[in-house]
């Protein structure tokens, strides 16, 4: 029962997004800015995860807009709405990569506020856990972090990301298996790290 109320969620998701799509393509500019307000914080973090500087990501972001504004009539529905987003978004920050470097690779907080019943400390070791992860990210080759960053921050399916990237699903699986293990490597040497600098004092 719970999972076709899901799927009928997602459906009522899906048209409702289409529909905002076909307004845009009509010139609605309401609905552009209720496009915005869907989806606008998940791709400043995906455009944040590729570039590492707010400023850039948010530059880059009203780029995305301005792309889906221009050709919102040219959506066939042959992927998500969302990865269609994504497919404009990481275009876009490749063209932005290749004049900016960064220096690391914030990730979306979101994960890590306090819910309701999360006591002082626990939100302070969650922070501080996500925080060790999104600097281990940024150790990973992009391929690599390109996968993770889609699988757990943004719940894409392995199929939904072959089709973004335009590569096959076993090589997706292929580079999250070789990503999680690169990624606990690197933390395990973090754990090391911290135990070391702990022992010196």
């Amino acid at each position: 029962m719970m999972e076709s109320r899901v799927a009928v969620h997602h459906m009522e998701r899906s048209q409702e997004e289409l529909t905002l799509l076909r307004e845009i393509a009509a010139g609605n500019g309401q609905a552009l800015e209720k496009f915005y307000a869907r989806f606008g914080s998940a791709l400043l973090s995906y455009l944040m995860a590729w570039l590492g500087d707010r400023q850039q990501a948010e530059e880059v972001l009203q780029d995305v807009m301005l792309a889906v504004w221009d050709h919102a009539g040219e959506f066939r529905g042959e992927s998500s709405v969302y990865t269609w987003l994504l497919v404009i978004a990481r275009n876009r920050a490749m063209n932005a990569q290749r004049k900016f470097q960064p220096d690391n690779v914030p990730l979306d907080d979101r994960e890590t506020l306090a819910s309701p019943d999360t006591g002082p400390q626990e939100a302070a070791e969650r922070k501080v856990a996500a925080t060790t992860v999104r600097k281990a990210l940024t150790e990973l080759p992009e391929h690599q972090r390109e996968v993770l960053v889609l699988t757990f921050y943004h719940h894409l399916s392995g199929q939904e990301i072959a089709d973004m990237l335009g590569v096959s699903i076993g090589t997706v699986k292929s580079r999250l298996s070789r990503a999680k293990e690169a990624l606990r490597h690197v933390l395990q040497n973090y754990g090391a790290a911290g135990l070391q600098a702990g022992s010196a004092r």
